[in-house]
């Protein structure tokens, strides 16, 4: 029999710790909210798992992640993020973890109750499209916009 060392690492549970698919209902009911029939996501923002599905097994109810890695993989190679701010009135715009601009919730003329739901679209969207890019940063001053683009001359 192998002798384990109390230092050694379980690479394994690691993994599965991390991109785990499945969750026992019962032991998350509490942190769940419900999006339309049999679909939950956590209440908290957790982008790693978006949508869940309520699954029926023979030894109980379980929530089963309705994405798969690939996906992950490529919202995590996104530059952009948004931030709400705590009042919920502001919404900040970062790339690379920078941020750049802090816009007002009516200025982006999107209701303050609505602004978390561009938190969530917005970084996909600067992603694929250079107009928007340029329409965000046209809010900065020209010597701000100037330093953004030496910082990050893909954004020119």
């Amino acid at each position: 029999m192998a002798k384990f060392n109390k230092f050694d690492v379980d690479y394994a549970s690691i993994a599965n710790t991390i991109t785990k698919k499945a969750y026992r209902l019962a032991d998350v009911k509490d942190q769940l909210e419900s999006v339309g029939f049999g679909v939950v996501k956590f209440k908290t923002n957790d982008k790693g798992a978006e949508l869940w599905e309520v699954q029926n097994a023979a030894d109980g109810d379980y929530i089963v992640a309705l994405y798969d890695e690939e996906e992950l993989e490529k919202t995590a190679a996104i530059p952009w993020s948004a931030l709400v701010s705590l009042g919920g009135n502001y919404l900040q715009v970062s790339y690379k973890g920078d941020p750049l601009v802090k816009m007002s919730a009516s200025k982006l003329g999107i209701p303050p109750a609505e602004l978390h739901q561009a938190e969530e679209y917005l970084p996909a969207k600067l992603a694929s499209n250079k107009k928007l890019v340029k329409a965000l940063l046209s809010e900065l001053s020209d010597t701000a916009r100037q330093e953004t683009y030496k910082r990050y001359p893909e954004l020119t």
